[in-house]
């Protein structure tokens, strides 16, 4: 490709290389000749020469042109062809001592040049006819043309001599190019070719205007310099123009040439008036003036009507942007999903309704999470829009409803307090009741909503927002589809939140847990323990499982402490193992561990690292489980039953699960809850709870479980179960969770 590149480029620069030395040598044989009888065959036949040096560069450029270019160079060298055989007539005359017929077949080539050269730069314009540009430029190369001919035909062309038919034809030919020239010039901005074509036609005229001026064409004259100059600038423009198509050589010319070129028609008019003044104006000059100032008049009009269009068309432009500018404000302070307001403009009509009384609403969609994952975005973007029309229908006057993020609407009613606040946050909750149609689907979609009321709750807009968002974040885990007003108890609580969170999290870093064990008697017999976390923070103190078991499985962090739970309790039950003191450790699971697809390898993993015979590790997992997910929860005790590790149900009876369910779990142990013992520790009891205690027992006989009542705390209640049947039994008024040494101590002190 280099070397191909390499060759394209000498044949370009031996090309023009050429041109100039035959320029160069027809000057220099021109020069050195003196103008005597015989020196036209060398003068003649060295311009002769340098003409088909051009053409034959020209045909060059036309046999390696571009396929977009062929058609135009084509003509160019058609052009040129008449051009050179038109002067070897002429010379021929010359060279035979004839005078030069006034036509001959050297003008019908000449003239075919002309046509030939005309049409080539015609093509060049690429003009549409029905274009007021077209015309305005046009009108601007008639000026030219009409001005030149008038100045010419004024201070050269009206003398004495009579002028040559001939030459005033060429003269006017001439004057038809250089209009054409300049509509090719202008049209095509200023590029190189075009530039070269149009000078090298300059000359050409200055040959012909000098052949006029006198009296006839004798080769070895000045005239020969101009034409052959000129047919070589043509050449060198065809040249450059042969592979435009491919490496453009186009140009934009600067400002102050493009101002000249508007205002030239207008100068030319002055130079007119000029002529009109200094002369002795002819019958030629007076009919010049007078079409000069009629074209000039015309090009006035085409300006006036461009001036319209160009304000029409600005005008236009200004509603276009206008219009546009709507819609680019519309898009930013509104959502694109819903077409609600978003959180800018929200704000922004928050701020101007807080001046006075007026409730702000957190409207969050409960379980939105769930429709994306399952059915794809495209289905939630429908239930946004559904449930946001849903709303808009049920808002009272004044509202503003704004959908600020995902599932999260906010709505400012102006002039209303908690009372009304809260009978419209019920009202947009009972919108919501009905199932919503989507895609094919039959979703239930439900809210839970906060509110803060100005200006009991705040005065500002950020203050207003985050305590609705706080009342809102409790009412999601108050169990959803609720409405909660702000109170500064919510605040207190929803910082202890997250302080506890914060906590926790370094807790989980620094491991700052440990386990104990709490006995599991079966009669009197110790047979197992049950292993319990706790936490103690340096800055909080201790706290009880109840406070960060929630917040942990809430914020992710129960998948980390609950593996290191377990690993915590089976190293212990391993260690036990190795004394020759077996005891069963049973360990809770959260339901989002036993999702975790590396659960059962890692109880797996567990077992056999530690060489941990299977049946002393028993995994807790709660009723809820069963009520979610039967069918997945049930295939994965089945994993673990396989092991040999014990199942048991947490804390049965608060979820209902059903007997079916209990039949298809393959469960060892029923736990059951200890609000089933509630009032069994005052004489009397509760004869209804004692009936549902003695039903879960005899169902787990039926099943073939073990039921484990723990939560024993007083004799009465260990009484009533004994009578009852149970036998397997766990809570303080036998032993509290205690670390895994006093653990130790406390069977020795049993067995001694």
């Amino acid at each position: 490709m280099t070397v191909q590149v390499l060759n394209v480029r000498m044949v370009e620069r031996r090309a023009e290389a050429a041109l100039l030395l035959t320029v160069l040598l027809h000057a220099l044989t021109v020069t050195v000749t003196p103008p005597v009888s015989g020196s036209a065959w060398l003068t003649g036949g060295a311009y002769l020469l340098g003409q088909l040096a051009c053409l034959l560069v020209a045909a060059e450029a036309w046999r390696g042109a571009h396929h977009a270019q062929r058609r135009l160079l084509g003509r160019f060298t058609l052009a040129l062809t008449a051009l050179w055989l038109g002067d070897c007539v002429t010379l021929s005359f010359e060279l035979r001592d004839l005078n030069i017929p006034g036509l001959s077949v050297a003008d019908a080539l000449y003239a075919t040049y002309y046509l030939l050269m005309g049409g080539a730069l015609l093509s060049l314009t690429r003009l549409r006819l029905n274009s007021l540009r077209t015309l305005s430029m046009t009108l601007d190369s008639l000026i030219v043309m009409t001005i030149l001919g008038t100045v010419t035909w004024t201070f050269l062309l009206s003398r004495s001599v009579p002028l040559h038919p001939a030459g005033a034809a060429y003269v006017t030919l001439d004057l038809a190019l250089i209009a054409v020239g300049l509509l090719a010039l202008r049209q095509q901005r200023l590029s190189v070719p075009v530039a070269l074509l149009c000078a090298g036609l300059t000359l050409i005229v200055s040959g012909d205007l000098h052949a006029a001026l006198v009296g006839g064409y004798a080769s070895g004259n000045r005239a020969d310099f101009l034409y052959l100059w000129g047919s070589a600038l043509q050449v060198l423009g065809l040249w450059w123009r042969r592979d435009q198509a491919v490496r453009g050589v186009q140009w934009r010319p600067p400002r102050p040439v493009r101002v000249w070129l508007a205002a030239f028609p207008y100068l030319a008019g002055g130079l007119t008036c000029a002529a009109l003044l200094v002369s002795r104006p002819a019958p030629v000059t007076l009919w010049g003036a007078a079409l000069t100032f009629l074209l000039v008049l015309l090009r006035q009009g085409t300006v006036i009507q461009e001036n319209h269009l160009l304000a029409r068309k600005l005008r236009h432009s200004a509603a276009e942007l206008e219009r546009r500018g709507s819609q680019l404000r519309y898009q930013a302070r509104h959502d694109a999903l819903t077409g609600l307001p978003n959180r800018a403009e929200f704000e922004e009509r928050l701020r101007a309704a807080i001046s006075g009384p007026a409730a702000v609403m957190f409207i969050d969609l409960d379980g939105f999470k769930d429709v994306n994952d399952t059915f794809g975005h495209p289905v939630g973007d429908d239930l946004l829009r559904l449930v946001a029309a849903r709303l808009q229908t049920h808002l009272p006057a004044r509202a503003t409803l704004a959908r600020v993020g995902g599932d999260e609407f906010t709505l400012v009613l102006p002039g209303a307090d908690e009372a009304q606040a809260l009978h419209t946050a019920r009202r947009l909750l009972n919108s919501l009741s009905d199932p919503v149609a989507v895609a094919g689907l039959t979703l239930t979609v439900s809210a839970s909503i906060g509110v803060s009321v100005a200006p009991r709750d705040g005065t500002d807009v950020t203050t207003l927002q985050r305590r609705a968002d706080t009342a809102m974040y409790h009412a999601k885990h108050s169990g959803r589809r609720q409405v909660k007003a702000f109170t500064p108890a919510l605040d207190d609580q929803r910082r202890e939140h997250f302080a506890l969170e914060a906590a926790l999290r370094r807790a989980v870093h620094a491991q700052q847990f440990t386990l104990h064990y709490q006995p599991q008697l079966r009669g009197a017999a110790l047979e197992s323990v049950e292993a319990l976390v706790r936490w103690t923070d340096p800055q909080l103190g201790p706290v009880s499982p109840g406070r960060f078991i929630p917040v942990a499985e809430q914020c992710g962090l129960i998948l980390p402490l609950g593996r290191w739970v377990r690993e915590q309790a089976c190293a212990q039950a391993a260690a036990w193992h190795a004394q020759g003191r077996p005891l069963r450790v049973a360990v809770n699971v959260s339901p989002l561990e036993f999702t975790q697809p590396d659960f059962v390898p890692h109880v797996q993993g567990l077992l056999l690292g530690l060489d941990l015979p299977a049946h002393l590790l028993e995994l807790e997992v709660t009723e809820g489980l069963l009520v979610q997910d039967l069918t997945g929860t049930a295939a994965i005790l089945r994993e673990l039953r396989a092991l040999g590790v014990r199942i048991s149900v947490d804390d049965f009876g608060v979820q209902h699960a059903s007997l079916s369910a209990l039949m298809a779990l393959p469960a060892d142990v029923l736990k059951l809850d200890r609000s089933f013992l509630s009032g069994h520790d005052t004489p009397g009891g509760l004869p209804s709870g004692t009936q549902v205690l003695r039903a879960v027992h005899t169902l787990g006989r039926e099943l073939n479980l073990d039921v484990l009542a723990e939560g024993v705390e007083t004799p009465e209640q260990h009484a009533l179960l004994r009578d009852l049947g149970f036998e397997y039994m766990q809570g303080f008024l036998f032993a509290p969770a205690m670390p895994a040494e006093e653990l130790d101590l406390w069977r020795d002190a049993r067995s001694g």
